[in-house]
């Protein structure tokens, strides 16, 4: 058997590549060799040191208990060595934070709060990109994640922002041209038949769900639609005057509260999922990481103690329109 200190780190790259595949021809594809070659040279790692690390099957492969063990191990050690390669050389990323975040969260919550991490922190770099879909964390270069869900991510550490919390807003103007003055507590969800309902292909269910949970399910039937690819589209055509749409609380408060936008309902429902802070379990210590997170939660819990205090005084309309 040859010597331990004497393992190729060429090897190490190709473990790791086929342990993060589960597929010795993909990992060949990504080092440039042969799936042939990338099982000798798993084969040969593992004679050296005496335990399997994969279990074969087929055109898959997962990792054995040590193999699992030892990739996560291998895989900590090459990100060290890039990572102290790349400062070698004034390359260093350890000051940029690249996140992932949800479209309609950033342009609604985040980005209008962003600016205030960015002067408490000016040497962090930020890199953000938006999506509908989902990373794995072991083959994707981000940091962390806003995803939306019930907190249940399987292998990552996950951080409750706050919950969803539905009600439907629409722009005062319309409010006032369909309903006149009549005063907020003669207006009932029913009335919302004399409206459109501005629907979003990414969150079917909002209107149902919230119509459903206030009594009045029999809107949906009546009332005229408008459907729109995204739930920021629907906000944006509630805001231009075509319709109601049922939207997060948090995203919309600072248009109520600029009065643009009126939200009539006292009906408060809320909804068993929200958006979390998700990161890596095994990830190492990163400060930017840290104070990203420190940051994002006090802001969150700021939005919620904000929402929970105009919930509680009730809608408000403050004057008609001329």
């Amino acid at each position: 058997m040859r010597l331990l200190s004497q393992v190729n780190l060429n090897s190490l790259k190709i473990v790791e590549s086929a342990a993060r595949h589960r597929n010795f021809t993909r990992a060949g594809e990504e080092q440039f060799i042969t799936a042939s070659a990338v099982s000798q040279r798993v084969k040969s790692l593992e004679d050296q040191l005496r335990f399997k690390i994969f279990q074969r099957g087929g055109n898959a492969v997962s990792l054995t208990p040590e193999g699992e063990t030892y990739v996560s191990r291998v895989r900590e050690a090459l990100e060290r060595i890039v990572a102290a390669s790349m400062e070698a050389t004034g390359q260093s990323q350890a000051h940029v934070l690249k996140i992932s975040v949800l479209p309609t969260f950033a342009a609604r919550w985040l980005f209008p709060r962003l600016p205030l991490f960015q002067r408490q922190y000016p040497e962090i770099e930020m890199r953000v990109s938006t999506s509908y879909a989902t990373n794995e964390f072991a083959t994707s270069e981000f940091d962390l994640e806003i995803r939306y869900g019930d907190g249940n991510f399987p292998d990552l550490a996950a951080n409750l922002l706050f919950k969803e919390d539905l009600t439907p807003v629409c722009s005062r103007r319309l409010f006032h041209e369909i309903l006149g003055d009549r005063p907020l507590s003669k207006v009932t969800p029913d009335d919302l038949r004399y409206f459109t309902l501005l629907h979003s292909d990414t969150c079917t269910q909002n209107w149902q769900s919230w119509l459903g949970f206030a009594g009045a399910s029999s809107v949906l039937g009546e009332a005229k639609s408008i459907y729109f690819d995204s739930c920021m589209m629907s906000y944006e055509a509630a805001n231009a005057g075509m319709g109601f749409a049922v939207a997060n609380r948090a995203y919309m408060a600072s248009d109520i509260r600029a009065e643009r936008l009126v939200a009539p309902f006292a009906v408060h429902h809320p909804n068993t999922a929200g958006w979390y802070f998700v990161s890596p379990v095994t990830a190492p210590y990163a400060r930017k990481v840290e104070l990203f997170k420190q940051w994002i939660m006090a802001e969150a819990a700021l939005t919620q103690c904000q929402l929970d205090a105009e919930i509680a005084s009730g809608p408000v309309l403050r004057h008609a329109m001329a």
